[in-house]
C-alpha cells in the first residue's frame, strides 16, 4: 500500500513548555521527533519527571482524536498493550494547540521488530497475530464514542481517494477497471465486527523480551469486519513489495489467528475480498507511476482465485 506524505509541523521549545504547563509532568528538558509515522507529528518529550510522547494531529478533527483517546482508555482498562493517554490538570484527554488537536501518551521503552520485507521473525509474527486476535475479541460489537468521525476504509472511500489524487492522470480505461473491481468485491453483511487497527506494519508493534509491550498508532482504526485486519496482516507481513504474495505465510497467518479467535467458513472465504480492497485503496493513494504495480497485485488475486487461502 502506497501512502501519501502529508507535511508535518515543527514545534519550538516555547511550544513544548506551553503545552506541558497544562500537565503535572514536570518541567521541559528536551524533545526529539520520531522518524517513523507518515501522517501525524510525534515527539518524545523528556521532562524532570520522565519521558512522554506528544502526538499532534496534523489533519484530524478534535472528534477524531477523542475517538482514539476513548479507545485507548478502553483498551488500557482491559489490560491490552497500548500506551494510554494522559489527562491534563483539568482532566482532559485531548488538548488543542495552534488549532491542532493533540494527545500526550505514555512512553513505552521497547523496540519494533525487524522489517518483515527483509526477514520475518516467526515468533514475532505469531505474537502480532495473537495480539490482534485479542484486540478483536475485546472489541467485538464495541463502538467507542465519536466512532463515526473515524474514516471507514471501504469501497466509497477508495473511489473518493482515487478521484481526488489522480487529478489529470485518470483515464476512462482506469476508471472502468477500478469501478469493476470494487463492484466485484464480496463483503457480506453480518460478518463479525469490532475495532480493526487497519495499519499493521511492523513499526506499530513494540517488543520487549519477545512479547508485545505496546501496539501503537490507532489513527487509522475503525469499526468494521475483523477480516480487514487479517488481510492487513497478510498485506504487511506476507506480501513484500516487488516479491509477490507468500501464499504459504498467508495461510499460516490465517491458521495462527484461528487458534486465538476461531473463524467461520464465511470469514475465511472473504479474507480474499478484504485483501483486494486493501490493495485497491492503495491504488486510490498511489502515484501515476505506481498504478500498474498495484493493478498487477489485484490481477494476481483474480488469477489465483479466492481458494488461494
Amino acid at each position: 500500500m502506497i501512502k501519501r506524505s502529508i507535511p508535518k509541523i515543527k514545534l519550538a521549545k516555547s511550544d513544548f513548555i506551553k503545552i506541558l504547563s497544562g500537565y503535572d509532568l514536570g518541567a521541559f528538558k528536551h524533545a526529539s521527533y520520531f522518524t517513523l509515522g507518515w501522517l501525524q507529528t510525534t515527539v518524545l518529550l523528556t521532562t524532570t519527571k520522565g519521558k512522554f510522547v506528544l502526538r499532534v494531529y496534523v489533519n484530524r478533527s478534535a472528534r477524531h482524536v477523542w475517538y482514539e483517546a476513548k479507545l485507548l482508555n478502553y483498551l488500557k482498562n482491559k489490560k491490552f498493550p497500548v500506551a494510554a493517554p494522559i489527562k491534563s490538570i483539568l482532566g482532559r484527554l485531548v488538548g488543542q494547540y495552534q488549532s491542532k488537536p493533540y494527545l500526550i501518551i505514555e512512553y513505552i521503552d521497547a523496540h519494533p521488530t525487524k522489517n518483515p520485507n527483509s526477514a520475518v521473525q516467526p515468533r514475532h509474527l505469531t505474537e502480532v497475530i495473537r495480539v490482534i486476535a485479542h484486540l478483536h475479541t475485546l472489541t467485538k460489537g464495541y463502538a467507542p464514542a465519536y466512532v463515526r468521525y473515524h474514516q471507514r476504509f471501504d469501497r466509497q472511500y477508495c473511489w473518493r481517494e482515487y478521484k481526488k489524487n489522480t487529478h489529470g492522470t485518470r483515464s476512462a480505461t482506469r476508471d472502468a477497471w477500478l469501478k469493476y473491481e470494487l463492484a466485484a468485491l464480496e463483503l457480506p453483511t453480518g460478518l463479525p465486527k469490532g475495532i480493526c487497527h487497519a495499519d499493521l506494519n511492523y513499526s506499530n508493534f513494540l517488543f520487549k523480551q519477545g512479547t508485545i509491550a505496546a501496539v501503537l498508532d490507532f489513527d487509522m482504526s475503525f469499526y468494521t469486519d475483523f477480516i480487514y485486519d487479517i488481510a492487513n496482516i497478510i498485506f504487511w507481513w506476507a506480501w513484500p513489495p516487488h516479491k509477490g504474495l507468500n501464499v504459504r505465510r498467508a495461510k499460516r497467518i490465517i491458521a495462527i489467528y484461528s487458534r486465538y479467535r476461531p473463524l467461520s467458513d464465511q470469514e475465511r472465504r472473504h479474507i480474499y475480498d478484504a485483501l483486494k480492497l486493501i490493495i485497491l485503496i492503495g491504488v486510490g493513494w498511489c502515484a501515476e507511476d505506481e498504478f500498474d504495480q498495484e493493478r498487477k497485485k489485484v490481477e494476481y488475486l483474480n488469477a489465483v482465485g479466492r481458494n488461494v487461502f
